[in-house]
């Protein structure tokens, strides 16, 4: 007994707390599911929020100081639904429960402005009277629809006493929720209440002037619920969507005041742990990728020993092709500097004696690149450095919002993806147990793109195929019919695809950009010069039975393109991993 009436006064002092809320506009709806909290804020007089914490990282009731600075997005199923149904309308009733608290929110119909204020002055009429009695409130853990304890002309017996409800129906001396017909306000209609059993226990749904809308049940507690009604009584949302069953009975603080403060910060606090590891782990994935582009770059350099081999081949074959039998796939020739043999793989297509310039214009193109992949492999050093640095501040950071927002920033500098760390920064929180909007499970799942995405200097997306049957990919289902296509012309190479705006053209910059691109992820790679065709998607049509990567279009230009290192080198460090 001791227990049930400290509950009820505890109930009682959040009640009394939010006693002047009942006919106040609400002005938003915050939640972070990945912690637990709901804020519901309205404004009467000054901002008032109501938090309840339903698990699993915090839990409980008050009235908090400010809005949670962690918060999901507006585009999260349970932020979206209180916004559509709750911000912008009245509070036409508020029950502080033996189960959780329920909202009951509505519009005021359009009536005189002083028979306005007297409905919404009648809605709020139960908290403000002395003869409330909080103490006997909450006799019975679970809210019987139609009960309201704040009348002395109230019949209900003890266990029809099982909460606080602030609102309309409780704001009628004569109504008896035992029996519906008792009312004595005109505006009041006890039958209606009761006829509508998801909406609300107090009859605000039973006053012409008050058009209830929507009722919000928050459950507090490590395994607690949010339910949202219609108003007439029909589920519209329930979070988490595969929750437990909520407990039977809430306990309320003794200082709302002080539990709210608490609350937030709990919440706050949980939150920026959960998206310091998210971003700890973005920036770890980053230097994996990165090291693995050094060590490609390193294997390229490697090649430049193979050049003195390739023009020794060719110049093997141009002195003894001629021996070579026509449609050979295969040559032994003598190598004058061992005095052994030495085996080449041909083209039966071709000549022996005029496949000699491949090896040459391959050796060419080798030392061409040369400078082009020290540059890139130093600046994927310097890369590496900058992240581990990054890394090094992300372990030592405080976990709050101040410390690792400039973080964040300084990773996407360094080309950490944006889906790595959503939910890091500002606001955003996935699913409960999860780090963001996205967390790790949902990254593993996303589905894999079939081209990497760089970026020129005025920021234009430019995207490359990964392989041949990425290409296809790229180009017949990713690609609009008004991007622009391009490829390095008459050698095999990557599909590009630039993004454009219907109707806009590409600019001159992104379209070198582009086409550098091209060249470099091709067979031309290496040449100092490179003829690039270009041309709308629609024009580019994939042959039934075609290999992968092969394509046939019309309507191309050409674009012939100067390779210059410094713009490679600043279009591959903007790469965007798939």
């Amino acid at each position: 007994m001791e227990d049930d009436q400290g509950s009820a006064a505890r109930g009682g002092a959040l009640a009394e707390a939010m006693a002047s809320w009942v006919g106040a506009r609400i002005d938003a709806a915050h939640a972070n599911p990945a912690t637990g909290l709901v804020a519901l804020a309205v404004y009467a007089g000054a901002r008032r929020v109501l938090g309840v914490g339903i698990g699993p990282r915090v839990a409980g009731s008050g009235v908090l100081p400010r809005l949670p600075r962690l918060r999901a997005e507006a585009s999260h199923p349970l932020l979206a639904a209180m916004r559509a149904h709750l911000v912008g309308r009245r509070v036409l009733a508020i029950e502080v429960r033996g189960d959780g608290i329920a909202v009951i929110a509505g519009d005021v119909l359009l009536v005189e402005k002083d028979q306005e204020s007297e409905l919404l002055s009648e809605a709020g009429a139960a908290v403000a009277s002395p003869r409330l009695s909080p103490g006997a409130a909450v006799a019975s853990p679970r809210l019987s629809p139609g009960a309201a304890v704040a009348s002395p002309g109230l019949s209900a017996g003890p266990a029809a006493s099982p909460g606080l409800s602030l609102g309309a129906a409780a704001a009628s001396p004569g109504l008896s929720p035992g029996a519906a017909g008792a009312a004595a306000s005109p505006r009041l209609s006890p039958g209606a209440a009761a006829a509508s059993p998801g909406l609300s226990p107090g009859a605000a749904a039973a006053s012409p002037g008050l058009s209830p809308a929507a009722r919000l049940e928050l459950a507090p507690g490590r395994r607690g619920e949010v339910r949202l009604l219609d108003g007439a009584g029909n589920l519209i949302l329930r979070w988490p969507p595969q929750g437990s069953a909520p407990p039977a009975e809430s306990a309320y603080p003794a200082d709302p005041l002080a539990a709210g403060a608490a609350l937030v910060e709990a919440s706050d606090d949980a939150a920026a742990g959960q998206e310091k590891a998210a971003l700890a782990r973005a920036v770890k994935a980053r230097r994996a990728a990165i090291e693995r582009r050094a060590e490609a770059v390193r294997g390229d350099l490697g090649r430049l020993g193979s050049v003195a081999r390739l023009q020794k081949t060719g110049q093997l074959l141009l002195a003894q092709g001629a021996r070579v039998p026509r449609g050979a796939a295969r040559a032994l020739l003598d190598d004058w500097e061992t005095g052994g043999k030495l085996e080449v793989a041909l083209d039966p297509a071709r000549p022996a004696k005029a496949q000699a310039e491949a090896f040459f214009a391959k050796a060419r193109r080798y030392q061409r690149g040369e400078a082009v992949m020290r540059a890139r492999l130093a600046e994927t050093e310097r890369a590496l450095e900058a992240l581990a640095a990054l890394a090094a501040d992300v372990a030592a950071a405080s976990a709050r919002p101040e410390a690792l927002d400039p973080l964040a920033q300084r990773a996407r500098s360094l080309g950490v993806a944006r889906a790595e760390l959503a939910g890091v920064g500002a606001a955003g929180a996935g699913e409960p147990g999860m780090p963001g909007a996205r967390g790790r499970r949902a990254a593993r799942a996303a589905p894999r793109r079939p081209f990497h995405a760089y970026r020129s200097a005025s920021g234009a997306a430019i995207l490359v195929g990964r392989g041949a049957e990425d290409n296809d990919a790229l180009t017949t289902k990713h690609a609009r019919p008004h991007d622009l296509w391009l490829h390095a012309k008459g050698v095999v190479g990557s599909h590009v695809v630039v993004p454009l705006q219907k109707g806009a053209s590409c600019p001159a910059d992104v379209l070198v950009d582009a086409a550098t691109l091209a060249a470099h992820f091709s067979d031309a790679r290496g040449e100092a010069v490179c003829e690039v065709s270009y041309l709308p998607r629609r024009y580019v049509r994939k042959p039934r039975g075609a290999a992968p990567g092969a394509v046939v279009f019309d309507r191309e230009k050409v674009i012939a393109v100067r390779i210059e290192a410094e713009r490679l080198s600043r279009l591959l460090a903007t790469k965007e991993e798939a």
